[in-house]
């Protein structure tokens, strides 16, 4: 699957504060194409190969019989605005879920508080343009408990086929692979889908960022249909990014840019 480079910028980022910084990392990212292969905590990274992180491209082709359980779980609370991402890895091939073993959670939030001053380095200009992290080590019970609550919120079902997302809004995607098997699903807000899910309140126990949980948003259909025109774009809006996903029989199918 492939897709198109478009001119976004990561949550925090403004074009006054960070346009100098970024611009030969952008370049670089761009000229290295769009895969994800990596890196995420780069800044060049997020800005080039996004579409491909949100679709888990790295991990399907890593995803066959014996791999180990790895899971990634996105909150998009406005993409301008604040980004969540849960990277789930299992201890061992086979490990996670029943009878299986624990597993690694990595956290990383980008977005929300703005520019953070204090990540300021002379030895790395763009400290602050990256994710905060945090790492928590699960057990086998609460790999389980995790499983459960993804089953419980349809995560193993078939994804919404033709479900679109708008950068704006407040959505969830979930790349899951386990014991070989590769599933793919979203859940946008406001919808009864938003409403059944469970595993959140398991993954945010045990963020340890230190960043609020943005609270969901919805964003009305007319206001949406605005945001996507040019001429908002050019005025006191341009500082947004504004994109839709679309999501397939079990990943992501293409997307737009307004």
């Amino acid at each position: 699957m492939k897709f198109r480079i478009l001119h976004h910028r990561p949550p925090g980022l403004t074009r006054g504060t960070a346009g100098g910084l970024v611009g030969g990392l952008l370049l670089a990212a761009a000229l290295a194409g769009c895969s994800y292969q990596g890196d995420i905590d780069n800044p060049a990274t997020i800005k080039a190969t996004w579409f491909s992180y949100l679709n888990g491209d790295d991990m399907r082709a890593g995803c066959v019989e014996g791999a180990p359980l790895h899971y990634r779980l996105i909150y998009n609370a406005d993409y301008d605005k604040q980004l969540r991402s849960y990277e789930v890895v299992g201890d061992a091939p086979g490990g996670g879920g029943a009878g299986g073993g624990g597993a690694r959670l990595t956290v990383r939030v980008l977005g929300e508080s703005g520019l953070d001053v204090t990540k300021l380095k002379f030895d790395d200009p763009m400290a602050f343009a990256r994710w905060t992290r945090s790492e928590a080590p699960l057990g086998a019970s609460v790999v389980e408990r995790l499983d459960a609550a993804l089953a419980a919120s349809g995560a193993f079902a078939p994804a919404p086929e033709g479900l679109q997302l708008f950068s704006k809004e407040t959505y969830w995607i979930t790349n899951l692979c386990r014991d070989g098997v590769y599933s793919f699903n979203a859940w946008r807000f406001p919808s009864d889908r938003y409403d059944a899910i469970s595993f959140d309140e398991l993954l945010f126990a045990f963020d340890e960022t230190g960043v609020p949980v943005r609270a969901p948003v919805a964003v009305p259909l007319g206001t949406a249909a605005k945001l996507r025109s040019p001429r908002q774009q050019d005025a006191a809006d341009a500082r947004g990014n504004f994109f839709n996903v679309k999501v397939g029989e079990n990943g992501l199918v293409g997307h737009l840019a307004f």
